[in-house]
């Protein structure tokens, strides 16, 4: 079978417009094929944004929680260096709700090292021992979202 000349060269043209045709399509993305993943990669980037903002706020009030506990032993490490005959501030109260929701004469403390928004208030109430006092600090953070209270007891004795 012989083929003319014109066969060839169409069939050269089809073999031609064939690849061309595959080449073409084989040659990038398609929009709707970049809409798709610019949408992936959005949806990725807000829960990556979301998980930032939740650490965040996370991290600020551990770090507030932190400071109001070092406050409160602070002013337990105070008043453990008092003498319980001489220091007004080691008086037992007569309630001890009272001496931790209000701002009690001589049992409270407010803006602590220049630190607004944080009031530190303590209870004193007899201990167990006549030389014993039962200590509960409360340091109210407003600053703070959470963990707006701090609360610290001991015991302490007088040397």
């Amino acid at each position: 079978m012989t083929t003319t000349t014109t066969e060839r060269s169409a069939y050269r043209r089809a073999v031609k417009s064939a690849c061309s045709k595959q080449l073409r399509k084989d040659q990038g993305f398609t929009l709707v094929e970049v809409l798709i993943c610019t949408l992936i990669l959005a949806t990725g980037m807000v829960a990556i944004a979301a998980l930032l903002a939740f650490t965040l706020q996370m991290q600020i009030g551990a770090r507030e929680a932190a400071r109001s506990m070092r406050l409160a032993q602070a002013k337990l490490d105070e008043l453990m260096k008092a003498d319980f005959a001489t220091s007004p501030a080691l008086a037992v109260c007569a309630s001890t709700a009272t001496c931790l929701t209000t701002n009690f004469a001589n049992h409270f403390e407010a803006d602590p090292d220049g630190l607004d928004g944080i009031t530190l208030r303590w209870a004193v109430a007899a201990g167990p021992a006549a030389d014993t006092r039962i200590v509960t600090v409360r340091v109210v953070n407003l600053r703070a979202q959470q963990y707006r209270e701090t609360n610290l007891a001991t015991i302490i004795r007088d040397w």
